[in-house]
């Protein structure tokens, strides 16, 4: 194994590799660069360009809908079309804000923040936002320890961990024989075997703590699948919300709707209960509603996102 190959790629390396790879190409004549250049400039294996490619052709033009198209044979990349094509872009100084928080709570380094912020974001900064708002391991959706819980399921190792539960005041020791990671909405969650409990549990990888390879392997389980709706039943909060009208709530497509739960309320809208993992986008979506979703309980969740909409002026 080459050292490269050692170097595992945190999410936000390769959405930083994968953004200059996309940088190349629509500077590049034709529109294409030579692989293993690239690779020998951005540090990383054939498997690992292998990765970063595969990242860019899921993403789809945020206008036309159209995927990025990457032509990868004999050697060299190509990018067709022009979904994906970097075009200058400054943002709005409200818009500019959103993007200064997400990057600070989503934990992203200072060098990627400022460069992110230089090119795109006009108005002040925001200023220091400090450690609020940042979980306890790291990236948003898949915690700092992502590398080591993945290399665990892949060579079938028994997994220890320090975990949060939701309901804990802070992280508590877990021996788990890791299976698989889902995601499920917002929330990434590693479904793995409790030695302790035997039983099959699902913690979200934002709320591990610490996580360890032990020299013990994994044993058989027998594990049950379920959807990612009833992953967010069995692992979400829940929220009572009301929608303007039918069409308002026809226009969601959440996993964690309750859609045996919805109620007329004789003009008034739909009420109807929502599993969700994430406060932050609730409130998100709530906000973007504007006007036409609202939340009716519980009350403790009523004062949390009028606390949360103060911070945001």
């Amino acid at each position: 194994m080459s050292s490269t190959d050692k170097r595992a790629l945190s999410s936000e390396d390769l959405l930083q590799i994968a953004l200059n790879l996309m940088e190349r190409l629509t500077t590049a004549p034709n529109a294409s660069v030579d692989a293993a250049s690239f690779a020998r400039d951005a540090s990383i294996s054939p498997r690992q360009m292998d990765e970063v490619i595969e990242l860019l052709q899921g993403v789809a033009d945020e206008r036309s809908g159209a995927h990025i198209a990457l032509d990868y044979q004999d050697g060299a990349i190509t990018l067709s079309g022009d979904a994906g094509r970097l075009d200058p872009v400054r943002l709005s100084p409200a818009e500019s804000l959103a993007l200064r928080r997400t990057l600070t709570a989503c934990n992203i380094s200072d060098d990627v923040r400022e460069r992110v912020e230089a090119a795109l974001c006009t108005g002040p900064d925001a200023g220091d936002l400090g450690e609020a708002g940042k979980t306890m391991g790291g990236d948003r959706l898949l915690g700092g320890f992502y590398p080591v819980i993945s290399e665990a399921i892949a060579i079938g190792a028994r997994l220890s961990i320090d975990y949060r539960a939701g309901e804990e005041p802070g992280p508590s020791a877990r021996l788990v024989d890791p299976k698989l990671i889902e995601v499920s909405g917002d929330a990434a969650y590693l479904v793995a075997w409790n030695v302790e409990k035997d039983a099959q549990r699902s913690y979200r990888l934002d709320r591990i703590a610490r996580a360890e390879i032990t020299d013990d392997s994994v044993e058989r389980h027998d594990f049950s699948p379920y959807s990612a709706a009833e992953s967010l039943r069995a692992h979400g909060e829940d929220a009572a919300l009301r929608f303007a009208s039918r069409e308002d709530l026809a226009m969601r497509d959440w996993e964690g709707i309750h859609w045996d739960t919805a109620c007329e309320r004789d003009g008034r809208g739909v009420a109807i209960h929502v599993s969700y993992t994430s406060e932050s986008w609730l409130f998100s979506q709530i906000v973007a509603a504007a006007g036409s979703i609202t939340i009716e309980g519980p009350e403790s969740l009523k004062q949390r996102f009028s606390a949360w909409a103060r911070s945001l002026l």
